[in-house]
């Protein structure tokens, strides 16, 4: 990652507090298996700032990328890397997915030390125009004899409790073997294209090339592989709630949906699941900056 992006977002976000929070009284998500993080920003010009560069890192394996020309490489990434149509109506515009996943891979790079897998747009298919399917990231990191696999979610809307019901009224499928078998099958094709290599995926990937029949999630318990399932759940708090209030509205509407949707997670590998929080003020305006800046070709930091 370019070293103006990376300071560029240590001056966008920041960690606020981690949950459970003593001094606030707030606990963790009743899904989450470990601390929860929330961020804090003090200027959502940033917030666009680090959206509208971080698409080229988001959108192309850095070892592909030509940094002696990266204006080119963005008009690239744009036109054929992520879902932007310069025809769409403003509403539609605002409504893609890629502003809450250019922050997830920020998030996680700068702040969790992740390594990115591959590219997102991979996935990304431009006769089709629409949201790539499965995981929004597809990062790795491996330490202490465990390989985790960070396959996460993005969801960046005005409103709390539409991108939390947006991500739990799928999280029965996306935590499920089948669901997870599908994304590492789906890995295979590209698995030349890595921007980092483990030896242990590239060997489960090779059994299931070997045997396509096996349960790729059943081997991952077996191998030590474990899926790091973080969801970023970024929205506009109302101007009226206090910083920690807003946030105890989210872990309330998540174990209220959790109840209500009878959630379980009946799988057969090891998985963390955590949420990142990011509230914002003028959630409109920052996606409007994005899309100004995409429209008038403004230049890179």
């Amino acid at each position: 990652m370019r070293e103006a992006l990376k300071q560029a977002v240590y001056k966008a976000i920041f960690v606020e507090c981690k949950l459970p929070h003593k001094e606030s009284g707030l606990n963790k998500s009743c899904l989450s298996t470990q601390n929860d993080i929330c961020f804090n920003n003090n200027n959502p010009v940033n917030v666009s700032q680090i959206i509208y560069n971080g698409i080229v890192e988001f959108a192309i394996n850095e070892y592909e990328i030509d940094y002696d020309n990266l204006e080119l490489e963005q008009r690239k990434a744009i036109i054929n890397k992520i879902r932007y149509n310069p025809n769409d109506s403003d509403t539609t515009k605002l409504r893609y997915g890629f502003y809450g996943e250019v922050l997830l891979d920020l998030i996680l790079r700068c702040f969790m030390k992740t390594n990115v897998l591959i590219a997102r747009s991979f996935f990304y298919s431009p006769l089709e125009n629409s949201e790539p399917k499965g995981f929004d990231v597809f990062h790795l990191v491996e330490r202490d004899g465990i390989l985790d696999l960070w396959f996460g979610e993005a969801k960046f809307y005005m409103a709390y409790k539409a991108s939390i019901t947006a991500v739990l009224e799928k999280i029965i499928v996306s935590l499920s073997d089948s669901y997870v078998n599908k994304n590492l099958i789906a890995l295979i094709d590209w698995k030349d294209r890595f921007s980092t290599h483990s030896i242990r995926l590239d060997a489960l990937l090779a059994r299931w090339e070997a045997n396509p029949d096996i349960n790729l999630a059943q081997e991952m318990q077996e191998n030590n592989i474990r899926l790091t399932y973080p969801i970023f759940i970024a929205y506009e708090k109302t101007a009226s709630d206090a910083y920690h209030h807003s946030l105890k509205k989210c872990i309330d509407h998540i174990a209220a949906e959790f109840v209500r949707l009878g959630i379980s997670i009946p799988v057969n590998f090891d998985y963390r699941l955590f949420f990142i929080f990011l509230p914002l003020s003028e959630v409109k305006k920052i996606k409007e900056s994005v899309i100004g800046w995409i429209e008038s070709k403004e230049p890179l930091i």
